[in-house]
Order: structure tokens, then C-alpha cells, then sequence
């Protein structure tokens, strides 16, 4: 019996067929334990099957590019599943225009599901405030859990959001990426082996704490990602660091900073340098002895950023400062290592 159901339309970009032209038709989707189910509809006929197992699943929330949708304003999702002998195939769902048709609520009550068919229970290793207040917590121990997508409470923002958690062995649940302050990976002693592991510093218990989580599946992690990417997009620059190990979702985060980048109208590399040293607390005052310019060549570069959005004039003679925009643009840069001092 199936989990969920929803009226769309689908269309398959193959590299087996070698093909450009796309296709869309209507489609009953079907999810189930183990996959998803498409039946093809002709004036309301079921006139072809198509069936894709998630254990051929190999990415899930892909960026669809504008030219490849439907519609544009419409929501659209993408997976790509790795069939042997046929190579791979792009599934993309969307919806029609047509609201006696098609439900936008459901079509996204739908791929929800599919993440949650995909991310709860799976098994996990928890090592729980391993740092509390900047001090080793030598009463954090490695604990079982298991992860589970849930409404929580967070409790900076004050409100309440659908994320993931771990439910530990003994039912507790523990919201890791709710309030999450960063996110790195961290090879960390676990029994008697070393093992790679999500470093989490996160809000919990009313302080900043340091947390280990250790998922073993690859394929799990990216889900993960996948589903922050998506549901939890404020916690997207924090997210690069345990992107390194997926290709495609880093060459997603390249792209739009260079769109970013293009927006901004492009910054040189003198603009990025004198970005990256206000960041650090440089006196803006001095940068030019820094750079070997001249104070007027220092003057023009703050001139082009404040244009841009990225500085604000705090006194007459060039005192800036980073506005938010330029403070987030600088984090990327930093993350990214381009710019660097």
C-alpha cells in the first residue's frame, strides 16, 4: 500500500539514450517503503508504468535548471537513480497550472515524504555535548540513536520548524540541527578506531554546546544535506564544509556565488582582499599601507563596495564598515577559499 500519493507530471532525462528532448507527461506517483511509482495517465487511462527503486538512488533534491522546467514558477523536484545497463536517469516531478488537477500541497506533502522514507530510522552514533562552554565534557559518552524528521521548537527563533533529529536509546529526542551554530567534519576516537564524524556546535540546554554525529552510510549523509538544502535554507553556508565529499552539491554551492558574485557586478580580486580585511578588524583607515596603494586608490575601492551594497560610510573620512550582505558574501569567500590573504 502506498505511504503517498500525488498527481504530477514527470519527465526522464537519460545518459543511456543520449537524448536532449524533453517529455512531459501525466502521472499518478506512488511512494512506497522502497520506491517510487509512476503510472502514466491518457484521458484518465493508466497507459505505461515506470517503477524506481531507491536502492538505485544516488542523489535526491537535485538543482533543476530553469531551462529544464515546466514551468517556472512552478515547484519542481529531482532525483537520479543509477540503472545498470541504461546508466543514469534524471526523474523530475512537477505540477500542471490546472488547480482542478493538480494539488501544490500535496505535490509538496509528497516529496516531504519521500525524504522522511529515506531519513527515519536510520541508525546513528551520537557523542552529546562533547564541549560545553569551551571545556572537554568528559561525561559525554558515545550513544545509539536513531534519526527521525520531526516539528521542533527552536529556541532562538522562537518558533516551530520541521527538522531532523536523533532519538536516542532511550527516547530522548535531540534536536542537533535546530539552532545549529556550525558544522565541520572531525576525525574523533570512537571505542578503540578513529572514525570520521560531523562536528555540530549547537544550541542546547539553554548554552553552545559541541556535538559529534557519526553516520555511517554516505548515501544517509547526503540525504541529510539534501534535506537541509531544502527544508532549512538558513543554514546553507553552514552546510560547505560537509559538502566536500558530494561534487555536485559543492559545484551547486561554486554556482551560486558566482551568481551572487554577478549580481553584485562582480568584484576583483583587490575588491575581495580589502573585503576579507575588514572582515579580520582591519582599521580601515590603514588598509592602503596593507595593500601598497594610495589612500585616493583605497578611497575608490570603498566607493565601488559601498555602490555594491557591501560597506556602509560610518564617518566622512572613510570609515566603513561590512553591511550584512558584505559579511555573508566575505563567509562564502572564506569557505570557499577564494580571496585568500
Amino acid at each position: 500500500m502506498a505511504i503517498a500519493q500525488a498527481r504530477v507530471k514527470a519527465t526522464i532525462q537519460s545518459t543511456w539514450k543520449g537524448s536532449t528532448s524533453i517529455k512531459w507527461r501525466d502521472a499518478m506517483a506512488y511512494l512506497e517503503n522502497d520506491r517510487i511509482t509512476l503510472k502514466y495517465l491518457r484521458m484518465g487511462q493508466v497507459v505505461g508504468e515506470d517503477v524506481f527503486p531507491f536502492s538505485s538512488l544516488i542523489d535526491i533534491g537535485i538543482k533543476i535548471p530553469d531551462e529544464l522546467k515546466l514551468d517556472p514558477q512552478l515547484p519542481h523536484f529531482g532525483m537520479k537513480f543509477y540503472v545498470p545497463g541504461s546508466g543514469e536517469k534524471t526523474l523530475v516531478l512537477t505540477i500542471g497550472s490546472n488547480l482542478l488537477i493538480y494539488d501544490e500541497k500535496a505535490f509538496k506533502t509528497f516529496i516531504h515524504r519521500v525524504f522522511e522514507v529515506l531519513i527515519n530510522g536510520v541508525k546513528v552514533k551520537l557523542l552529546l555535548a562533547r564541549m560545553r562552554g569551551g571545556a572537554l565534557n568528559m561525561d559525554a559518552k558515545w550513544e545509539d540513536g536513531t534519526l527521525r524528521i520531526v516539528t521542533v521548537r527552536s529556541v532562538r527563533k522562537n518558533r516551530r520548524e520541521r527538522n531532523i533529529i536523533v532519538l536516542t536509546s532511550e527516547g530522548k529526542p535531540i534536536p542537533l540541527f535546530s539552532d545549529m551554530e556550525d558544522l565541520d567534519i572531525e576525525e574523533i576516537e570512537m571505542g578503540n578506531k578513529k572514525v570520521e564524524a560531523w562536528k555540530i556546535k549547537h544550541f542546547y540546554e539553554n548554552e553552545s554546546v559541541v556535538s559529534y554525529l557519526f553516520v555511517e552510510d554516505k548515501k544517509v549523509r547526503l540525504y541529510i544535506l539534501r534535506y537541509l538544502l531544502t527544508y532549512r535554507k538558513d543554514y546553507v553556508e553552514l552546510l560547505i564544509k560537509a559538502s566536500e565529499e558530494f561534487p555536485t552539491i559543492k559545484a551547486e554551492f561554486q554556482e551560486e556565488l558566482e551568481r551572487e558574485l554577478k549580481e553584485l557586478g562582480g568584484l576583483d580580486e583587490m575588491e575581495q582582499q580589502v573585503l576579507m580585511a575588514l572582515y579580520s578588524g582591519m582599521d580601515p583607515l590603514t588598509l592602503h599601507e596593507m595593500f601598497g596603494i594610495s589612500e585616493k586608490e583605497l578611497e575608490e575601492i570603498y566607493d565601488r563596495l559601498i555602490d555594491k551594497g557591501l560597506l556602509k560610510l560610518v564617518m566622512i573620512r572613510k570609515v566603513v564598515d561590512l553591511t550584512r550582505e558584505g559579511r555573508k558574501l566575505v563567509n562564502k569567500l572564506m569557505k570557499y577559499s577564494m580571496g585568500a590573504m
